[in-house]
């Protein structure tokens, strides 16, 4: 079942998103707990900030989180990723699928006129974009990272 998330969500949510951290390109940086809780619940509570979380039997198996603003050279209004996670152990079937559809469906009604995901992570990029193409979206570039 995928729902909005609410603040009692967030502890769970801060579990996935340390697994999330060490497996992925970001592994090398800092995970401040309290920074990141404090994010998600600035999601939940902003009007242009999303939090989506997937449940099985009960128990948060995944989540996306989002926003939205205008773009820089005019007011049209575009939906994009913070982050689109599902535990290991629970990614096959269509759960990031569905997380992504209640994306989208958030994202047409607060009006956005695009949306954009993208793949920081380094891990599975090829799957990701193939259920990203899936999805409707489309490549219009890479995205770069140096570490410093």
């Amino acid at each position: 079942m995928i729902r909005s998330a609410n603040h009692e969500d967030v502890p769970r949510l801060i579990e996935l998103g340390v697994i999330l951290h060490s497996t992925t390109s970001y592994a090398s940086m800092a995970y401040n707990h309290a920074k990141a809780a404090a994010f998600l619940h600035g999601l939940i509570d902003s009007p242009n900030g999303v939090l989506f979380v997937s449940e099985q039997d009960g128990v948060i198996i995944g989540g996306m989180a989002g926003g939205l603003v205008d773009q820089w050279f005019n007011d049209d209004l575009i939906a994009y990723d913070y982050s689109l996670f599902v535990e290991p152990g629970k990614r096959q079937g269509f759960v990031a699928a569905r997380l992504i559809a209640a994306f989208q469906a958030w994202a047409k009604m607060k009006g956005a006129k695009q949306i954009q995901m993208g793949i920081g992570t380094g891990v599975n990029i090829e799957g990701a974009t193939r259920l990203y193409e899936y999805m409707g979206l489309r490549v219009t570039g890479p995205l770069l990272m140096q570490e410093l």
